[in-house]
Protein backbone atom coordinates (compact mmCIF):
# COMPACT_ATOMS: atom_id res chain seq x y z
CA UNK A 1 0.00 0.00 0.00
CA UNK A 2 1.14 3.51 -0.66
CA UNK A 3 0.06 5.14 3.12
CA UNK A 4 0.02 9.24 3.82
CA UNK A 5 1.37 9.14 7.77
CA UNK A 6 0.41 13.08 8.63
CA UNK A 7 1.99 13.74 12.10
CA UNK A 8 1.80 17.11 14.40
CA UNK A 9 3.23 19.78 13.90
CA UNK A 10 4.74 20.40 17.41
CA UNK A 11 8.19 17.63 17.73
CA UNK A 12 9.75 16.00 15.04
CA UNK A 13 9.41 12.12 14.55
CA UNK A 14 12.64 11.11 15.73
CA UNK A 15 14.61 9.91 18.98
CA UNK A 16 15.02 10.96 21.50
CA UNK A 17 11.18 11.21 21.70
CA UNK A 18 9.67 14.03 22.99
CA UNK A 19 6.14 11.79 24.49
CA UNK A 20 4.76 9.10 23.45
CA UNK A 21 3.14 10.45 20.61
CA UNK A 22 6.02 10.64 18.70
CA UNK A 23 7.28 7.17 19.97
CA UNK A 24 4.18 5.83 18.64
CA UNK A 25 4.15 7.42 14.98
CA UNK A 26 7.87 6.45 14.43
CA UNK A 27 7.25 2.89 15.60
CA UNK A 28 3.88 2.89 13.02
CA UNK A 29 6.13 4.39 10.32
CA UNK A 30 9.06 2.02 10.74
CA UNK A 31 7.02 -1.20 10.88
CA UNK A 32 5.00 -0.55 8.03
CA UNK A 33 8.34 0.18 5.88
CA UNK A 34 10.06 -2.97 7.26
CA UNK A 35 6.17 -4.55 5.98
CA UNK A 36 6.91 -3.77 2.67
CA UNK A 37 4.56 -0.52 2.29
CA UNK A 38 5.71 2.63 0.40
CA UNK A 39 5.08 5.47 3.37
CA UNK A 40 5.35 9.28 3.26
CA UNK A 41 5.68 11.34 6.48
CA UNK A 42 4.09 14.77 6.95
CA UNK A 43 6.35 15.90 9.32
CA UNK A 44 8.25 18.77 11.51
CA UNK A 45 12.19 19.10 9.85
CA UNK A 46 14.32 17.33 12.15
CA UNK A 47 12.34 13.93 12.06
CA UNK A 48 14.14 10.82 11.27
CA UNK A 49 15.74 10.89 7.86
CA UNK A 50 15.24 7.24 7.58
CA UNK A 51 11.53 8.02 6.14
CA UNK A 52 10.73 9.93 3.26
CA UNK A 53 9.55 13.04 5.14
CA UNK A 54 7.48 16.06 3.06
CA UNK A 55 7.89 19.06 6.15
CA UNK A 56 5.26 20.87 7.96
CA UNK A 57 6.95 24.01 8.32
CA UNK A 58 7.58 24.35 4.65
CA UNK A 59 5.04 27.68 4.85
CA UNK A 60 6.78 30.86 5.20
CA UNK A 61 5.03 33.31 6.94
CA UNK A 62 6.15 36.78 6.20
CA UNK A 63 3.28 38.38 8.49
CA UNK A 64 4.75 38.68 12.05
CA UNK A 65 0.99 39.59 13.12
CA UNK A 66 -0.48 35.96 12.40
CA UNK A 67 -1.49 33.93 15.36
CA UNK A 68 -0.10 30.56 16.32
CA UNK A 69 -3.37 28.85 15.48
CA UNK A 70 -3.38 30.59 12.21
CA UNK A 71 -0.19 29.62 11.19
CA UNK A 72 -1.00 25.76 12.12
CA UNK A 73 -3.72 26.12 9.93
CA UNK A 74 -1.90 27.72 6.86
CA UNK A 75 0.68 24.93 7.33
CA UNK A 76 -1.75 21.83 7.30
CA UNK A 77 -3.57 23.24 4.72
CA UNK A 78 -0.60 23.68 2.63
CA UNK A 79 0.17 20.00 3.43
CA UNK A 80 -2.94 18.58 3.05
CA UNK A 81 -3.05 19.94 -0.68
CA UNK A 82 0.00 18.20 -1.25
CA UNK A 83 -1.27 14.86 -0.39
CA UNK A 84 -4.61 15.58 -2.19
CA UNK A 85 -2.76 16.14 -5.19
CA UNK A 86 -1.12 12.49 -4.95
CA UNK A 87 -2.50 8.92 -5.29
CA UNK A 88 -2.52 7.11 -1.64
CA UNK A 89 -4.13 3.97 -0.91
CA UNK A 90 -4.61 5.35 2.75
CA UNK A 91 -4.17 8.86 4.48
CA UNK A 92 -3.88 7.74 8.43
CA UNK A 93 -3.79 11.38 10.79
CA UNK A 94 -2.24 11.67 14.18
CA UNK A 95 -1.91 15.78 13.98
CA UNK A 96 -4.55 16.70 16.98
CA UNK A 97 -5.29 19.30 14.55
CA UNK A 98 -8.88 19.91 13.56
CA UNK A 99 -8.23 21.21 9.41
CA UNK A 100 -7.19 17.15 8.72
CA UNK A 101 -10.23 15.65 10.89
CA UNK A 102 -12.07 18.43 8.44
CA UNK A 103 -10.55 18.21 5.07
CA UNK A 104 -10.65 14.11 5.89
CA UNK A 105 -14.62 14.06 5.19
CA UNK A 106 -14.42 15.69 1.78
CA UNK A 107 -10.82 14.08 0.86
CA UNK A 108 -10.97 11.69 -2.57
CA UNK A 109 -8.83 9.26 -0.11
CA UNK A 110 -9.02 6.65 2.03
CA UNK A 111 -8.89 9.19 5.21
CA UNK A 112 -8.31 7.77 8.94
CA UNK A 113 -8.19 9.94 11.99
CA UNK A 114 -6.50 8.51 15.20
CA UNK A 115 -6.93 10.11 18.64
CA UNK A 116 -4.16 9.56 20.95
CA UNK A 117 -5.76 12.30 23.58
CA UNK A 118 -8.48 13.45 25.16
CA UNK A 119 -11.02 15.68 23.27
CA UNK A 120 -9.37 18.95 22.99
CA UNK A 121 -11.28 22.44 21.44
CA UNK A 122 -9.30 21.61 18.55
CA UNK A 123 -10.69 18.46 17.85
CA UNK A 124 -14.06 18.70 19.14
CA UNK A 125 -14.39 21.90 16.43
CA UNK A 126 -13.54 19.41 14.24
CA UNK A 127 -15.92 16.90 14.44
CA UNK A 128 -18.52 19.00 15.29
CA UNK A 129 -18.02 20.72 11.61
CA UNK A 130 -18.55 17.37 9.92
CA UNK A 131 -21.53 16.13 12.25
CA UNK A 132 -24.33 14.92 10.67
CA UNK A 133 -22.22 15.15 7.19
CA UNK A 134 -22.36 12.12 4.81
CA UNK A 135 -18.60 11.17 4.58
CA UNK A 136 -16.32 7.98 5.01
CA UNK A 137 -13.61 9.02 6.80
CA UNK A 138 -13.07 6.63 9.84
CA UNK A 139 -11.50 7.21 13.29
CA UNK A 140 -9.83 4.97 15.90
CA UNK A 141 -8.91 5.56 19.89
CA UNK A 142 -5.79 3.94 21.96
CA UNK A 143 -7.85 2.89 24.30
CA UNK A 144 -11.36 1.91 25.21
CA UNK A 145 -11.32 3.95 27.86
CA UNK A 146 -10.38 6.97 25.60
CA UNK A 147 -13.36 5.95 23.45
CA UNK A 148 -15.83 6.99 26.26
CA UNK A 149 -14.89 10.46 26.21
CA UNK A 150 -15.38 10.54 22.30
CA UNK A 151 -18.72 8.54 22.52
CA UNK A 152 -20.69 11.94 22.26
CA UNK A 153 -19.25 13.00 19.33
CA UNK A 154 -18.08 9.54 17.74
CA UNK A 155 -20.94 6.65 17.96
CA UNK A 156 -18.60 4.68 15.88
CA UNK A 157 -14.73 3.90 15.97
CA UNK A 158 -12.47 1.81 16.17
CA UNK A 159 -9.85 0.90 18.91
CA UNK A 160 -6.49 0.11 18.54
CA UNK A 161 -4.31 -0.08 21.26
CA UNK A 162 -0.61 1.62 21.09
CA UNK A 163 2.73 -0.76 20.97
CA UNK A 164 5.98 -0.28 21.60
CA UNK A 165 8.92 -2.52 20.17
CA UNK A 166 9.34 -5.17 22.56
CA UNK A 167 12.48 -6.50 21.84
CA UNK A 168 13.73 -3.63 22.69
CA UNK A 169 13.40 -3.94 26.42
CA UNK A 170 15.39 -5.97 28.25
CA UNK A 171 13.96 -8.35 30.72
CA UNK A 172 15.02 -8.39 33.81
CA UNK A 173 14.65 -11.64 36.50
CA UNK A 174 16.99 -10.16 39.82
CA UNK A 175 16.28 -6.91 40.71
CA UNK A 176 17.46 -4.75 43.30
CA UNK A 177 16.16 -5.02 46.77
CA UNK A 178 13.69 -2.75 48.09
CA UNK A 179 13.78 -0.07 45.05
CA UNK A 180 11.29 1.44 43.07
CA UNK A 181 10.63 3.70 40.03
CA UNK A 182 8.91 6.48 39.00
CA UNK A 183 8.88 7.16 34.92
CA UNK A 184 7.01 9.92 33.48
CA UNK A 185 6.70 14.09 33.04
CA UNK A 186 7.06 15.65 36.23
CA UNK A 187 4.06 17.15 36.64
CA UNK A 188 0.61 17.76 38.66
CA UNK A 189 -1.45 15.02 36.88
CA UNK A 190 1.16 12.79 37.01
CA UNK A 191 1.83 13.25 40.91
CA UNK A 192 5.29 12.06 40.99
CA UNK A 193 4.87 13.12 45.08
CA UNK A 194 2.80 11.04 45.85
CA UNK A 195 5.07 8.19 44.75
CA UNK A 196 7.74 9.46 46.25
CA UNK A 197 5.34 9.26 49.62
CA UNK A 198 4.16 5.56 49.26
CA UNK A 199 7.51 4.22 48.52
CA UNK A 200 8.79 5.89 51.87
CA UNK A 201 5.57 4.54 53.48
CA UNK A 202 6.25 1.01 52.09
CA UNK A 203 9.70 1.41 53.52
CA UNK A 204 11.33 1.36 49.86
CA UNK A 205 13.76 3.48 48.31
CA UNK A 206 12.58 5.05 44.77
CA UNK A 207 14.09 6.77 41.83
CA UNK A 208 12.20 9.18 39.53
CA UNK A 209 13.45 9.74 35.98
CA UNK A 210 11.68 12.42 33.53
CA UNK A 211 11.63 15.26 31.76
CA UNK A 212 10.69 18.71 34.26
CA UNK A 213 7.10 19.56 32.90
CA UNK A 214 5.93 21.75 35.52
CA UNK A 215 8.95 23.69 37.37
CA UNK A 216 6.45 24.95 39.71
CA UNK A 217 5.03 21.72 40.70
CA UNK A 218 8.50 20.51 40.87
CA UNK A 219 9.55 23.34 43.33
CA UNK A 220 6.66 22.58 45.56
CA UNK A 221 6.11 19.25 45.66
CA UNK A 222 8.98 17.41 44.49
CA UNK A 223 12.41 19.28 45.54
CA UNK A 224 11.58 19.12 48.72
CA UNK A 225 11.00 15.40 49.04
CA UNK A 226 14.34 14.61 47.44
CA UNK A 227 16.34 15.96 50.90
CA UNK A 228 14.68 12.77 52.13
CA UNK A 229 16.90 9.39 52.54
CA UNK A 230 16.14 6.98 49.90
CA UNK A 231 14.39 9.27 47.28
CA UNK A 232 16.59 10.35 43.80
CA UNK A 233 15.80 12.07 41.07
CA UNK A 234 17.77 11.32 37.96
CA UNK A 235 16.70 13.53 35.28
CA UNK A 236 15.35 12.73 31.64
CA UNK A 237 17.12 9.57 30.67
CA UNK A 238 17.95 7.71 27.39
CA UNK A 239 16.33 4.55 26.16
CA UNK A 240 19.22 2.54 27.69
CA UNK A 241 19.14 4.23 31.04
CA UNK A 242 15.45 3.72 31.31
CA UNK A 243 15.37 -0.21 30.88
CA UNK A 244 18.55 -0.38 32.90
CA UNK A 245 16.09 1.66 35.92
CA UNK A 246 13.06 -0.10 34.88
CA UNK A 247 14.85 -3.60 34.90
CA UNK A 248 16.22 -3.12 38.28
CA UNK A 249 13.25 -2.01 39.99
CA UNK A 250 11.11 -4.38 41.81
CA UNK A 251 8.05 -2.49 40.74
CA UNK A 252 6.87 0.69 38.72
CA UNK A 253 4.81 2.96 40.68
CA UNK A 254 2.41 4.68 37.97
CA UNK A 255 0.65 7.75 40.11
CA UNK A 256 -1.12 9.24 37.06
CA UNK A 257 -4.60 11.06 39.08
CA UNK A 258 -6.15 11.56 35.35
CA UNK A 259 -7.48 9.27 32.89
CA UNK A 260 -4.24 8.57 31.00
CA UNK A 261 -5.56 7.42 27.35
CA UNK A 262 -2.88 4.85 27.46
CA UNK A 263 -0.02 4.58 29.63
CA UNK A 264 3.32 3.88 27.55
CA UNK A 265 5.43 3.88 30.96
CA UNK A 266 3.02 0.38 31.76
CA UNK A 267 3.92 -1.61 28.55
CA UNK A 268 7.56 -0.50 28.80
CA UNK A 269 7.61 -1.53 32.51
CA UNK A 270 5.99 -5.05 31.87
CA UNK A 271 8.23 -5.26 28.74
CA UNK A 272 11.14 -5.64 31.07
CA UNK A 273 9.61 -7.97 33.27
CA UNK A 274 8.49 -4.97 36.37
CA UNK A 275 5.48 -4.94 37.68
CA UNK A 276 3.19 -1.77 38.25
CA UNK A 277 1.19 -0.70 41.21
CA UNK A 278 -1.25 2.04 39.14
CA UNK A 279 -4.42 4.17 40.22
CA UNK A 280 -7.82 2.23 38.95
CA UNK A 281 -8.03 5.50 36.08
CA UNK A 282 -7.29 5.36 32.17
CA UNK A 283 -6.62 3.01 30.72
CA UNK A 284 -4.47 1.31 33.03
CA UNK A 285 -7.28 -1.72 33.80
CA UNK A 286 -7.49 -2.45 30.29
CA UNK A 287 -3.70 -3.21 30.29
CA UNK A 288 -2.72 -4.68 34.04
CA UNK A 289 -3.90 -7.98 35.07
CA UNK A 290 -4.11 -9.65 38.49
CA UNK A 291 -0.51 -11.42 37.50
CA UNK A 292 1.08 -8.47 36.61
CA UNK A 293 0.13 -5.52 38.75
CA UNK A 294 -1.93 -3.47 41.31
CA UNK A 295 -4.89 -1.39 40.58
CA UNK A 296 -5.35 1.39 43.55
CA UNK A 297 -8.69 3.49 44.22
CA UNK A 298 -7.74 7.26 43.95
CA UNK A 299 -6.41 8.29 47.51
CA UNK A 300 -6.51 4.97 48.96
CA UNK A 301 -2.98 4.90 50.72
CA UNK A 302 -2.42 2.09 52.46
CA UNK A 303 -3.95 0.36 49.18
CA UNK A 304 -1.09 1.06 47.39
CA UNK A 305 1.28 0.96 49.80
CA UNK A 306 -0.08 -2.71 51.05
CA UNK A 307 0.18 -3.20 46.93
CA UNK A 308 4.04 -2.15 46.83
CA UNK A 309 4.47 -4.48 49.40
CA UNK A 310 2.90 -7.33 47.26
CA UNK A 311 4.89 -6.87 44.10
CA UNK A 312 7.69 -9.35 45.00
CA UNK A 313 5.36 -11.90 45.35
CA UNK A 314 4.34 -11.90 41.11
CA UNK A 315 6.33 -13.44 38.42
CA UNK A 316 8.34 -11.06 36.40
CA UNK A 317 7.62 -13.98 33.51
CA UNK A 318 4.22 -12.98 33.36
CA UNK A 319 4.79 -9.54 32.95
CA UNK A 320 7.15 -10.03 29.98
CA UNK A 321 4.64 -12.55 28.33
CA UNK A 322 1.88 -10.21 29.25
CA UNK A 323 4.01 -6.76 27.45
CA UNK A 324 4.91 -9.50 24.04
CA UNK A 325 1.52 -10.67 23.61
CA UNK A 326 -0.70 -7.39 24.30
CA UNK A 327 1.45 -4.47 24.02
CA UNK A 328 3.77 -4.61 21.48
CA UNK A 329 3.90 -2.22 18.26
CA UNK A 330 2.83 -5.85 15.84
CA UNK A 331 -0.20 -5.83 17.02
CA UNK A 332 -0.94 -2.10 16.93
CA UNK A 333 0.46 -2.00 13.34
CA UNK A 334 -1.83 -5.29 12.32
CA UNK A 335 -4.58 -3.39 13.68
CA UNK A 336 -4.12 -0.26 11.72
CA UNK A 337 -3.29 -2.47 8.50
CA UNK A 338 -6.46 -4.86 9.00
CA UNK A 339 -8.24 -0.91 8.96
CA UNK A 340 -6.66 0.37 5.95
CA UNK A 341 -7.56 -3.12 3.97
CA UNK A 342 -11.36 -2.86 5.31
CA UNK A 343 -11.57 0.61 4.03
CA UNK A 344 -10.24 0.33 0.55
CA UNK A 345 -12.09 -2.80 0.44
CA UNK A 346 -15.51 -0.81 1.38
CA UNK A 347 -14.77 1.87 -1.50
CA UNK A 348 -14.31 -0.85 -4.05
CA UNK A 349 -17.18 -2.19 -3.20
CA UNK A 350 -19.15 1.36 -3.19
CA UNK A 351 -17.23 2.38 -6.51
CA UNK A 352 -18.65 -0.87 -7.87
CA UNK A 353 -22.61 -0.14 -6.91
Amino acid sequence: MKIAILAHNKFPIAEPYAGGLEMITHQLVQTLMERGHEVHLYALSGSDPQFDVTSLDIVQVANNELTESKIDELMYRNVLEIIESIDYDVVHNHSMHELPIIWGASSRHQFLTSFHTPVFDSIHSGLENISGRDHSEKFSVVSKKLGETYAHLLPEKNVVYNGIDTTAWTFSKSTEVDKLCWIGRICKEKAPHLAIDYALKANKKIVLAGPLSNSEYFKEYVEPRLELEGVEYIGHLKHTGLNKLIGSSEATLFTSVWDEPYGLVIAESLACGTPVVSFNVGAAPEILTKETGFLVELEDEAGFVNAIKSCTKLDRNDCRERAIDFCDKGQMVDAYENLYEKMISENLKKVAV
